[in-house]
């Protein structure tokens, strides 16, 4: 029998977080786990996104950005990050224009996310 390869992407760096704790975790108190993740095979994570963008900035006293850039670095360059988007919100709780969004999809790939899912 060939061996199959299974798939999965981890949601505990963003959903985890955000469920249990506020999304208020310090980067450098996660990215252990992260590397952990990486050396038991997985690639595919979601990284951030939802409250998981804001905490960051207002409770954590980081940049979500920088985060993103450290998630990256642990994870490796062929790690697909994945991000959460409030659909025309973007990372916002109001409805953002045309030009915010293309924004944010930009600078979301300039910091390492492969992949931004909306909901």
């Amino acid at each position: 029998m060939a061996k199959k390869t299974i798939h999965i992407m981890n949601t505990a760096f963003r959903d985890g977080f955000q469920s249990v704790y506020g999304a208020r975790v310090l980067t450098e108190d996660f990215l252990p786990a992260v590397k952990a993740c990486v050396e038991a095979g997985q690639t595919h994570f979601e990284a951030g996104g939802g409250a998981r963008f804001q905490a960051p900035f207002f409770y954590c006293n980081e940049s979500a950005f920088d985060m993103m850039d450290k998630f990256r670095e642990t994870a490796g360059p062929d790690a697909n990050l994945q991000t959460l988007s409030r659909g025309i919100n973007v990372v916002g709780l109001e409805s953002q224009s045309r030009d915010i969004i293309d924004l944010h999809a930009k600078m979301f790939k300039k910091h390492g996310i492969t992949t931004i899912r909306n909901f």
